[in-house]
C-alpha cells in the first residue's frame, strides 16, 4: 500500500476503512460506520493529518491528552484500537521515536483545517520535538495512564460449574531434560484458557503443585476448588511428540473429552490451539476471545519455556537464570514480545523481595525498558503490565502502578498476579475495599499462593482497622516465610495495635536476630506509601514499642 497523500486529498483509504479528514467519519469500505473511543479517534485524526510521516510519540500524547497527566501506554492502547479496527499494518512503529500512518488518497480536496479536532491539537503536533523515550514517560511525575481502564476493579463472580485447572503434563519419554516442554505446554494452555470470559481458571502456580498426577483427581479438584481438570501426557520419539489430553469431571468420575495429538516437536503451536479449542467445545462455552497462540521461531519458544522453570522458583537467583534464557530467546527472535515481558517480570519480582534494598534498585530501569518493549510489540500481554505495576510501585508512582495492575486484569480476568499487585498498590494509596476484594480473589485463583498474598491481605485489614484478622494472617505468614522481613514488621505493628507490646517486641527481636542492624523506622520510611496517613498508622503503632 502506498503512503503518498495527494496535497488536496480529503478522504484517505486506511487499511480496511475510509477516513474523512474534514468530518472525522470513519467507515468500512461498504459504508458501515467504524467506531473508536474518543482518544483513539483523536490519535487517528493526528496521524491522518500527517499521513506518511513519522509522528513523534510525545507529540501525540501532548496533542491528544493536552494538560492531562498520562503515560505512554495510553497512546499504545489507542494505536492497538486503530490496528484492530483497520488492520495491523496500517500503523508502522518506530521504536522510541513514534508512529507512521500508512494510507492512500481516495479523493481530492484535502481541507486546510480539521473541524473535528482542535487547532491546539494540530499546533501541538507540529511544534513539539522529541525529547523523551517511553521509559521516561513511565518514570515521569504525576498521576494518569490507562485512562480507559482506570475504574475500580470488581472481581467477577465465580460460577462453580465453570471452573477448571490444568495439571502439569506428565513426561513419558525423552528424559527429564524435556520436562520443560510439558510444563510449558501446561502453563501456556492455562494462559490461553484464562482468556475465555465465562471460565475461571486456577493459576498454574497452584495446579503445578500436582506433578505426575495419575489418581486422586477428586481430592485435587477439592484442593484447588474446581469442577474440571485438564490432564495430559507427553511422549517424545525422535523428532515427534505424542500428546494425550483429557478433560476430567472428577466428581462424576468420567472423562468428558479425550484426544490424542501427534505432531512434529518443532511445531508446538498447533497443539496449543487444537487442545484449547477442543476443551472449549467440550465445555460448551462460547469462544469469545482469540486464543490462537502467537507464532515465533520454535527455538526461541523452547528457550522461553526453559526460562519459565527457574522463574517459578520465586528467588532472585532463579530470576537471574530465567533472564538468561529469555535473553537467548531474544537473540533468536528479537521481536519476541513474551520474552521481553518475562524479562520485565523477572526484574519486577526482584523488586518484590524488598523495595528498599539498594541492590534491587538496579532492577527498575531495565525492567521498565523490557516491559515497554513488550507492550510496543504486543499491547495485550498482561505480564508486561504486571511488571510495570511492580516497578512503578517501587519508584513511588502509585497511580501508574494501580492503572497498570487494573489493565493487566482487563486483559486477563483470571490473572491472579494482577489482582495481587493491584491489592498491594491499593493498600499503599488506593481504594482499600478494592484492595480487599482483589487480594481475596487472587487467593481464590491461586489457592496454593505464596505467603506474600496473606501479608498483603493482612495489611489491608490492618489499614481497615481489623487488627484481629490481620494478626491471624500474619502469624501464618511468618511461620511459612520466616525470612520475610515485611511480615515481621507488620505483625509487630499489629500486636502493638492490639496492646500486646511484649509480643510485638519479641517479633522485632526475632527479626533483628535474623538481620542484624535492621532499622524499622527506615523500613517504614522507605515503603512506597502514596497515602501518608497509612504510613503514619504503621509508624505510630511501631513507635509504641520502639519507645518502650
Amino acid at each position: 500500500m502506498t503512503s503518498e497523500i495527494a496535497p488536496k486529498s480529503r478522504v484517505l483509504m486506511i487499511g480496511q476503512g475510509r477516513y474523512d479528514l474534514e468530518t472525522g467519519a470513519l467507515t468500512a469500505t461498504d459504508g458501515a460506520p467504524i467506531h473508536l473511543r474518543k482518544q483513539s479517534a483523536d490519535v487517528l485524526a493526528v496521524l491522518s493529518y500527517r499521513a506518511g510521516e513519522v509522528v513523534d510519540r510525545e507529540a501525540l500524547i501532548r496533542a491528544v491528552w493536552k494538560d492531562i497527566a498520562t503515560t505512554d501506554d495510553s497512546l499504545i492502547q489507542c494505536i492497538g484500537d486503530i490496528r484492530r479496527a483497520l488492520g495491523k499494518d496500517v500503523i508502522e512503529t518506530y521504536p522510541k521515536i513514534g508512529y507512521r500512518l500508512v494510507a492512500a488518497a481516495a479523493s481530492a480536496d484535502r481541507p486546510t483545517g480539521l473541524p473535528h479536532i482542535s487547532l491546539r491539537l494540530i499546533a501541538a503536533v507540529g511544534a513539539f520535538v522529541l525529547f523523551a523515550s517511553g521509559l521516561g514517560l513511565w518514570q515521569s511525575s504525576g498521576s494518569g495512564g490507562f485512562d480507559a481502564d482506570s475504574a475500580v476493579i470488581v472481581p467477577p463472580r465465580i460460577v462453580p460449574d465453570k471452573t477448571l485447572a490444568v495439571l502439569p503434563f506428565v513426561n513419558l519419554g525423552g528424559g527429564d531434560e524435556l520436562q520443560f516442554f510439558g510444563d510449558g505446554l501446561s502453563e501456556d494452555l492455562t494462559t490461553d484458557l484464562a482468556k475465555i470470559a465465562d471460565l475461571t481458571v486456577i493459576a498454574y502456580a497452584s495446579s503445578g503443585d500436582f506433578p505426575q498426577a495419575e489418581v486422586g483427581f477428586r481430592e485435587i479438584a477439592d484442593n484447588l476448588g474446581v469442577r474440571y481438570l485438564v490432564r495430559g501426557t507427553v511422549r517424545h520419539s525422535n523428532d515427534r511428540v505424542r500428546i494425550n489430553v483429557s478433560l476430567i469431571d472428577p466428581f462424576e468420575g468420567v472423562s468428558v473429552w479425550a484426544e490424542r495429538f501427534d505432531r512434529i516437536r518443532q511445531d508446538p503451536f498447533d497443539v496449543q490451539e487444537d487442545v484449547t479449542r477442543a476443551i472449549v467445545d467440550a465445555l460448551s462455552l462460547s469462544l469469545k476471545a482469540n486464543v490462537v497462540p502467537s507464532r515465533v521461531a520454535t527455538d526461541a519458544y523452547f528457550m522461553l519455556l526453559r526460562g519459565l522453570e527457574p522463574l517459578r522458583e520465586g528467588t532472585i537467583e532463579g530470576n537471574a537464570r530465567a533472564r538468561e534464557y529469555f535473553e537467548k530467546a531474544l537473540e533468536l527472535e528479537p521481536n519476541y514480545a513474551r520474552a521481553h515481558a518475562y524479562i520485565a517480570v523477572a526484574y519486577g519480582r526482584d523488586m518484590m523481595f524488598d523495595y528498599a534494598a539498594p541492590s534491587q534498585r538496579q532492577s527498575v530501569q531495565p525492567g521498565l525498558q523490557a516491559a515497554i518493549a513488550a507492550i510496543q510489540l504486543d499491547p495485550d500481554i498482561p505480564n508486561a503490565y504486571f511488571a510495570l505495576a511492580i516497578l512503578n510501585l517501587a519508584i513511588g508512582e502509585n497511580d501508574k502502578a494501580l492503572a497498570a495492575a487494573r489493565h493487566s486484569i482487563q486483559l486477563n480476568r483470571n490473572f491472579a498476579e494482577g489482582y495481587a499487585i493491584l491489592a498491594e498498590a491499593a493498600v499503599y494509596g488506593g481504594d482499600l475495599e478494592e484492595a480487599r476484594e482483589a487480594i481475596q480473589h487472587a487467593k481464590r485463583l491461586h489457592p496454593h499462593h505464596p505467603a506474600r498474598l496473606d501479608w498483603i491481605e493482612a495489611h489491608v485489614h490492618l489499614q481497615l482497622g481489623d487488627a484481629e484478622t490481620a494478626r491471624a494472617l500474619l502469624e501464618m505468614t511468618v511461620e511459612e516465610a520466616p525470612g520475610f522481613a515485611a511480615a515481621f514488621v507488620l505483625l509487630a505493628a499489629t500486636y502493638a495495635e492490639l496492646g500486646e507490646h511484649e509480643r510485638a517486641n519479641s517479633v522485632l527481636a526475632a527479626l533483628r536476630a535474623q538481620r542484624p542492624g535492621f532499622q524499622v523506622e527506615q523500613f517504614v520510611a522507605s515503603a512506597p506509601f502514596a497515602s501518608e496517613d497509612r504510613r503514619q498508622l504503621l509508624d505510630d503503632a511501631l513507635q509504641q514499642i520502639i519507645r518502650d
